[in-house]
């Protein structure tokens, strides 16, 4: 401290006039960044459509892989929306459930299903419909329990019930 004014003074505390215009530099470069990144991120909300839109494209041309990159930027941007969560899944499932059928190994694309259903559970923990979904995935695959325990969680959650009269009219 300068003892005369008691005011900091550019001798007493170590700046160098050349260091100052680096460090405000640097932090106008910083700020920047993190406006540019705010401004990316705010913007990529309106090519959800579009990336809906390549998604249904890619799926009815049967290029399954290209949808779900879709879905995946889709649940990047989006990670509380669980329709891109739930869709992406069944793609995985489904992919998994054919490998099954054609007695290829299949735990592969039905380990990334899971994955995507935990991660939706995790970001939607309130949605009821991922805990369904992922019942009707572990059905697909003849393991009951699991299934059933999912439809419980869901039916918890607020899932609308049918009661079934019999077995002929569907149900487990």
């Amino acid at each position: 401290m300068d003892k005369k004014t008691d005011f900091p003074n550019s001798e007493n505390m170590g700046f160098i006039p050349g260091k100052c215009k680096k460090m405000k530099k640097m932090v106008i470069t910083v700020i920047s960044l993190i406006l540019f990144t705010f401004l990316c991120f705010s913007f990529l909300h309106l090519f959800i459509p579009y990336l809906w839109l390549k998604t249904d494209q890619a799926f009815h041309r049967g290029r399954y892989d290209t949808a779900i990159e879709y879905l995946s930027l889709i649940c990047f941007i989006q990670p509380h929306n669980s329709e891109g969560y739930i869709i992406k899944a069944w793609l995985e499932w489904s992919i998994a459930k054919s490998e099954l059928s054609n007695g290829l190994p299949y735990k592969k694309n039905l380990s990334k299903a899971i994955k995507t259903y935990k991660k939706g559970q995790k970001n939607n923990p309130d949605d009821w419909r991922l805990y369904y979904e992922e019942g009707i995935m572990w059905d697909a695959f003849g393991e009951k329990e699991k299934a059933l325990k999912l439809y419980y969680i869901s039916s918890d959650m607020g899932a609308p019930v049918k009661k079934f009269k019999n077995k002929k009219e569907g149900g487990l």
